[in-house]
């Protein structure tokens, strides 16, 4: 996963387990609540300045956001996107006989999970 796109999941995982919106979290770091939520979508290349904001205003570390110590401490929903974003990542350079395989291969797997 680019890690852009991680950083800013973590940032959300983090703000949520703290129970922050996104407006108090832009508040405590005097940025804008859409730059954030940019941010947060991976959409914003940060600088470490802006960074170091977010961290002083989550009170956290730098390996927190860049990575998790615990993946269960990121929202369930968190962990679902992430993983989904993994093996859409793994799929990227793959042709269109390969993607077409691993989706009967799937199939399969699924059928066979719900029989059981």
């Amino acid at each position: 996963m680019d890690l852009t796109k991680r950083v800013g999941m973590n940032i959300r995982a983090i703000r949520k387990s703290q129970n922050l919106t996104i407006d108090e979290l832009a508040e405590k770091c005097d940025f804008q609540s859409p730059y954030l939520s940019d941010v947060e979508r991976g959409e914003r290349n940060i600088t470490l300045q802006t960074l170091n904001k977010i961290l002083d205003a989550l009170n956290v570390g730098p390996g927190k956001i860049l990575i998790p110590e615990n993946v269960s401490e990121l929202e369930t929903t968190d962990i679902r996107e992430e993983l989904i974003q993994l093996f859409l990542s793994m799929l990227e350079d793959k042709n269109e006989d390969d993607l077409r395989m691993l989706l009967n291969v799937s199939n399969e797997i699924f059928k066979t999970y719900k029989k059981n």
